[in-house]
């Protein structure tokens, strides 16, 4: 039997046709395996003497895999980088014991870890990386090309939850901020740069926020833990914000963990509260937080109050990349807050009217789709859609009540465009709808200023109707750097608020030059308007023809960077107000009022994730109002003369953590009580004692300050992680005064103060 081989010979012409017997075959087989004998048996000895290194690198605590890691063998110095999967493979390497570091941006370097390889074996080893808390600025592409916004000052997401005093709380942590007030320990709204809490605006990824503080300034409606950064505004910003603001408080929050289900759960005495974030396929990600207040769960019986005080809020986000050039956002949010009480007659003085039940509640819920999109290399574009609902309900006594329901609908569109590496174009358009829904029995709100006020004695509107609130809002801003050194910003915007039925026009424009010492100096100007509220325009409770107030914004900055690490930045500022809306006995409101806020800032900043950082800050400012032509300046009641921060967190170890923050801050300005007649109370018709007072904010509290201390311990496993935190409010338990409670007929006052000195823990667990 035979075995027919064609042989393709490398010549087209050669060919040939060999009969091979059997016994041939198998003695050319037999001399082919004996010549490859040697190589192959070669190869069997070196893999039986050689082994493999197989690893995976996973971030501690969480247990997410870490691409890009360096991995690199001491005893041969042979390098690779982890793949994707967190994954990397030393092959052929001689049996004995190797060395392995791992080192990866962002994390603390490893411990050398032993490995023990033997022959013709895969040995599987796993490498836990600490994070390190970096507190970068976030850097912009175009930082170098384009101002940076005159008024700015930002916090980072891992340093809110370091502040000391603030049991973690993002807006709480803005009180450190140089230039930023708050009235007392138990309100948290803001005062910046002489302004009051009406002139601050709080947007939450573009969408505005209904109210920012539970209870109004309990704690923050938005969880911390979904924060990326917060920025404020404090003034001469841009034309891309519009108007009813002097201040804006904006913040973002991060997306979710693409690289797996990841969450974190925090008990303290107040709330529990709780994030779970993970990956949408390969190109999305998505995360929802929610807390609740738990002390109307506990087993307490009051019996005055017949609904504890409790609240809750979420706040969800689902990002998806519909291609490289267009990212799909959907966001949801919401707070609520609930209570109720008894009021028996001895509770409510002299005015037996306001006895009876006490019921509170206040909710917002806002939800939105975004579409961030790029174009082309040089057009993008940030579309967004977004409702919201408000929802104010209070009644007491025999009858008073207010009710207020106001639900939303934005269109929001911005485009910005790059005409060349330093000159861009930015511009924007909003639409605004709010049909509000308004029923009372009630008052109206006292002014600022306004210590005459007393509820029994105001006047009571009765109302129920529907107003809508709409408004156009739009701008063009150009950015130009025509030199290293010099960088120019100008826009123009022009907003219509159809109660008013008036469009203003808002130029702004600011200049930021690098002198060769190194310092930058930043010059701003800005027109702004703020509309009325809407119990100053509403024919029910005030006056149809009134119009926006006006201010002009001057503001001066020098900033020079010590260090890479170390910044020192001091602002001027003087805002011109006109045209702001007092009361008029004749006509309830008008346009008649004019002022004026002024001060400087000194911040000394140090930035330093793995071991400190902090700052110390000093504000000083000057804020004074006039009521009407012919009256004289008054103080206004939030100005605060000078206020200073000294704010410190230094890392011990790499889980002990220690930080303090001591705050000063003049005294508010109050209207003394320098006399009492007795009038005829207008229900009860019986003779009670009713307050003289003197000059308008006449005189001050005395000055505030507190030292409040944290310790952190910080327990990292593999795949969780555990802190354990304490912070003493108020350390040194200074009796700060809040305000002052009067006998009946104003002849002898008590002093109530602030928080006392007070012990507040907490207990976060992530994964």
């Amino acid at each position: 039997m035979g075995v027919l081989l064609d042989l393709r010979l490398n010549s087209k012409e050669e060919r040939q046709r060999v009969r091979i017997d059997s016994g041939n075959f198998v003695s050319l087989l037999l001399v082919t395996l004996v010549s490859f004998s040697p190589s192959v048996t070669a190869q069997k000895a070196a893999s039986a003497e050689t082994g493999e290194i197989h690893g995976t690198i996973y971030r501690r605590g969480s247990g997410e895999r870490l691409a890009a890691a360096s991995v690199r063998l001491i005893e041969n110095n042979q390098r690779l980088i982890a793949d994707e999967a967190g994954e990397f493979r030393f092959m052929n390497l001689p049996a004995g014991e190797y060395t392995l570091a791992v080192l990866a941006v962002g994390y603390r370097i490893s411990e050398d870890q032993a490995v023990i390889v033997k022959s013709g074996q895969i040995t599987s080893v796993q490498i836990y990386l600490e994070q390190v808390e970096f507190l970068f600025e976030e850097v912009l592409v175009t930082a170098e090309r384009f101002p940076a916004t005159v008024s700015q000052q930002s916090l980072q997401g891992l340093e809110i939850k370091r502040i000391p005093g603030t049991g973690g709380d993002a807006l709480r942590a803005l009180q450190a901020l140089p230039g930023i007030g708050v009235a007392n320990d138990f309100d948290g709204s803001l005062y910046i740069r002489g302004g009051g809490p009406e002139d601050n605006r709080f947007y939450f990824d573009g969408s505005p926020i209904g109210y920012p503080y539970h209870f109004g300034g309990l704690v923050s409606t938005i969880s911390s833990e979904v924060i990326e950064r917060i920025d404020v505004y404090a003034g001469g910003f841009g034309a891309e914000f519009g108007s009813d603001a002097q201040a804006v408080v904006d913040i973002y929050s991060h997306v979710g963990s693409r690289e797996g289900l990841g969450g974190k759960f925090n008990l303290n005495l107040l709330y529990s509260e709780g994030l779970l974030e993970g990956p949408v396929g390969t190109r999305g990600s998505w995360y929802f937080a929610a807390r609740r207040s738990y002390v109307d769960l506990l087993p307490i019986s009051v019996e005055e109050i017949t609904a504890f005080p409790r609240f809750w809020d979420y706040q969800a986000k689902f990002s998806y990349d519909l291609s490289s050039k267009h990212q799909l956002i959907l966001n949801a949010f919401a707070a609520d807050d609930f209570m109720e009480l008894k009021l028996d007659a001895e509770d409510v003085g002299n005015d037996p009217t306001l006895a009876g039940k006490f019921h509170f509640k206040n909710h917002f819920n806002g939800q939105g789709i975004h579409l961030k999109s790029l174009f082309t290399n040089r057009l993008t574009s940030d579309l967004s859609i977004t409702r919201g609902f408000t929802f104010f309900d209070i009644s007491f006594g025999q009858g008073y009540f207010l009710r207020v329901e106001v639900p939303g609908f934005e269109l929001h569109e911005d485009l910005t465009y790059r005409l060349t590496p330093k000159h861009q174009l930015e511009s924007g358009l909003l639409l605004s709808s709010a049909p509000a829904r308004v029923s009372s029995f009630f008052t109206r709100p006292p002014d600022e200023g306004d210590a005459d006020f007393d509820f029994a004695f105001e006047e009571k509107v009765e109302s129920d109707f529907t107003e809508r609130f709409s408004q156009i809002e739009g701008y063009l801003q150009s950015r130009y750097s025509p030199f290293a050194f010099l960088s120019i910003a100008l826009g123009l915007r022009v907003d219509y608020f159809n109660l008013t039925d008036e469009f203003s026009i808002g130029p702004r424009g600011s200049l930021k030059f690098k002198i060769p010492s190194g310092s930058e100096i930043r010059l701003a100007y800005g027109m702004y308007e703020q509309s009325p509220q809407p119990h100053q325009i509403l024919s029910e409770f005030g006056n149809p023809n009134v119009k926006s107030s006006k201010a002009i914004h001057y503001i001066m900055e020098i900033e020079r960077q010590i260090s890479p690490k170390t910044s020192i930045k001091i602002a001027g500022y003087y805002k011109d107000l006109n045209n702001l809306i007092t009361r008029d006995e004749e006509n309830s409101y008008l346009n008649h009022g004019e002022g004026f806020a002024r001060g400087v800032e000194v911040l000394l900043r140090h930035r330093e994730g793995e071991k400190f950082f902090g700052w110390a800050s000093y504000a000083y400012a000057r804020s004074e109002r006039r009521d009407s032509p012919d009256e004289l300046r008054r103080l206004y009641s939030y100005d605060q003369t000078h206020v200073a921060t000294l704010t410190a967190n230094y890392k011990l170890t790499p889980t002990w953590e220690i930080g303090a923050k001591w705050q000063y801050s003049t005294g508010n300005p109050y209207t003394p009580v320098i006399d009492a007649t007795l009038v005829l109370h207008p229900t009860t018709g019986q003779l009670v004692y009713v307050p003289i007072y003197g000059e308008t904010n006449s005189a001050r509290v005395p000055p505030f300050h507190r030292l409040d201390v944290r310790i952190n311990k910080s327990f990292i496993y593999d795949h969780w992680q555990m802190s354990v935190y304490i912070e003493l409010l108020n350390a040194y338990n200074r009796k700060n005064v809040l305000d002052f409670d009067y006998n009946a007929d104003y002849t002898e006052m008590d002093v109530i103060n602030q928080l006392p000195r007070i012990p507040y823990f907490g207990v976060t667990i992530g994964f």
